[in-house]
């Protein structure tokens, strides 16, 4: 009941905070402007890859909304990291599929050692995106190459040029509108101390490997469509950063880090499926849904109030669902698929996070140490 309580508190004050972002809309001249950004990225990121006739349209949105940051320099070594990351995923991806698709249990293992790899990197490391990004990339083609391994190339071709859509767009575009000024990157820890000081972070890049196989497997036994996507999907989400500003988390801080990708995930999903319930079949308004939904996720990403990952998970669930092939979407259906996989990933994720997670007075020595 104390957990079901704390949990209640979490979620009333992530809404206030919300509600407080909605209140102060446009207040803000350089957030308003990145949000303009991200509601222009989108929509072109996502055209400039219906031109190309990509495969995975949604990917290139989402590499667009991911690269944007407050800054036209900052923007650009971000799109140039995810690009690094998946051609080397990408790379890595091609010649594992070589073997890995014909045992599973060696393909489980490589993608709980990818996703370990790519987690810890991401935290550690200066150049985490690109290990985060070659991680995620090498799953998605070996996990796209399960049916028909003969199509592993033709997957990691369209990966890499689905990525480079969707930086260039976000590259582009911010140059053009926001200022140039490269700040120094935040200084990382380095790999040396993964057994010492930054055992977090090795705890957290080992519950994102299991999370990530145990979803897997579920989707297997269940049957449900999209395994690959719901893989990255949870890869992705598992990229937060773990340590707070004690220099451990909490049992309670990992909850309601997870319970915020779950109301992202919730609000970013319906208001993707009302948008699909409008049955809209003009390609403009169709654009002009996309580029408004991330507006509004943007502006909540951006924010100070500790609410801002509920805005990226919005965002990528609201690409993702809304998002679906070539066309506007003509059935609802194939977005509350989707959506229901993501939702039932969270809570995998969720559950995965408490159970390995350690408890406030086993982290309480190591606080008191580190002070």
């Amino acid at each position: 009941m104390a957990d079901f309580a704390e949990a209640v508190r979490v979620i009333d004050r992530t809404f206030a905070g919300l509600w407080r972002e909605i209140e102060e809309l446009g207040e803000d001249r350089s957030r308003a402007r990145q949000c303009i950004v991200a509601a222009l990225v989108v929509p072109l990121a996502t055209s400039l890859a219906l031109l190309f006739q990509v495969e995975s349209v949604w990917w290139a949105a989402i590499s667009g909304f991911m690269a944007i940051m407050s800054t036209g320099a900052a923007s650009v070594r971000r799109g140039i990291l995810r690009l690094v990351g998946t051609v080397c995923g990408a790379g890595l991806g091609f010649v594992a599929a070589r073997w890995l698709p014909y045992d599973h249990f060696a393909l489980s293992l490589y993608l709980g050692a990818m996703t370990m790899l790519g987690v810890i990197g991401m935290q550690v490391s200066p150049h985490g995106l690109a290990w985060l990004f070659a991680a995620i990339t090498s799953s998605l083609v070996l996990l796209m190459g399960l049916n028909d391994p003969l199509q592993v190339p033709i997957v990691a071709f369209y990966r890499v040029f689905e990525v480079a859509i969707g930086v260039t767009a976000a590259m582009v575009v911010a140059n053009v509108l926001e200022d140039w000024h490269a700040d120094p990157p935040a200084p990382m820890p380095g790999w040396r101390h993964l057994l010492g000081a930054q055992w977090p972070a090795l705890l957290h890049g080992m519950r994102a490997a299991i999370c990530v196989v145990v979803v897997l497997y579920a989707w297997i036994w269940i049957d449900l469509p999209d395994v690959s996507q719901m893989a990255i999907t949870v890869a992705a989400v598992m990229a937060a950063p773990v340590v707070a500003d004690t220099g451990l988390s909490t049992r309670h801080q990992v909850a309601e880090r997870a319970l915020h990708r779950i109301l992202g995930c919730l609000l970013g999903g319906v208001a993707a499926l009302l948008c699909l319930a409008l049955s809209v079949t003009s390609f403009c308004w169709w654009l002009t849904m996309i580029g408004g939904g991330i507006w509004m996720c943007m502006h909540i990403q951006t924010s100070k109030r500790g609410v801002g990952y509920v805005g990226t998970q919005a965002g990528i669930v609201f690409i993702i669902t809304l998002i679906q092939g070539s066309r506007p979407p003509a059935s609802i259906m194939p977005g509350i698929d989707r959506f229901a996989g993501i939702t039932g990933g969270l809570g995998i994720l969720l559950i995965v996070s408490l159970l390995l997670w350690p408890s406030d007075p086993v982290l309480t020595p190591e606080r008191n140490s580190g002070k």
